[in-house]
């Protein structure tokens, strides 16, 4: 018997904290992430330009986190800052062109820029084919479809399964591409909502069943 009134809804909510932080647990540990921002490779220097973009060329650099490039079309770019670290980009030759291996994310973020201020376009696709097509800041063809162009746009976008591949591109498809940075893609793998609200109702009412009963006791 309890000995308190507020002994029981002290272990209650005690408990029912002890239950959603498992539960976030369970969630968080669902979850997997990587972020690459391209400086730990030094870039071979492209300039000055003389004709031939002969920099650095990616390609399985980053195989290991579960990124490749293709096609040769995209090329690393930047310098080191005066405290020796490096700053790059990733310029794309007319466009991007990338893909995902092992653990296929489902989330991707990265900051896109236009060197002519038109929109950045990225293709998405998965196991099933082309997904979708997301349109940056910039601009699009027409006055009333346009925005104005946002440098280092953060570009964010989740799918409803395995995202394959990427190819990011411009609306006037020059040589000169789209630049990308700061890299995120991760798989979240998160529990069905349905599975959690049931396990959380049915060990609420267990408890205020016992709460309720022992009420009943006391008064006794």
């Amino acid at each position: 018997p309890f000995t308190s009134p507020y002994q029981f809804p002290k272990i209650f909510l005690r408990s029912t904290a002890a239950l959603l932080i498992i539960l976030l647990s369970s969630i968080a540990n669902n979850v997997y992430a990587v972020f690459i921002d391209f400086d730990d490779i030094e870039a071979r220097p492209s300039e000055p330009f003389d004709g031939c973009f002969c920099g650095h060329i990616l390609n399985d650099e980053y195989s290991s986190k579960g990124l490749i490039f293709n096609a040769g079309l995209n090329w690393l770019i930047g310098g080191k800052l005066p405290d020796g670290t490096n700053r790059n980009v990733v310029q794309g030759y007319n466009a991007i062109a990338l893909s995902f291996v092992g653990t296929l994310p489902n989330f991707v973020s990265f900051n896109a820029s236009s060197v002519h201020g038109d929109a950045v376009f990225t293709e998405v696709w998965g196991e099933n084919g082309h997904l979708f097509t997301h349109i940056g800041s910039g601009w699009r063809g027409t006055e009333e479809t346009s925005t104005p162009h946002i440098p280092g746009e953060l570009i964010s976008f989740t799918a409803s399964e395995g995202i394959t591949g990427l190819y990011i591109s411009t609306l006037y498809n020059l040589r000169v591409g789209p630049y990308i940075d700061n890299l995120t893609f991760e798989h979240r793998s998160v529990p069905e909502p349905s599975a959690l609200v049931i396990l959380f109702i049915a060990f609420t009412s267990i408890l205020i069943k016992r709460m309720k009963s022992q009420t009943i006791i006391r008064k006794a």
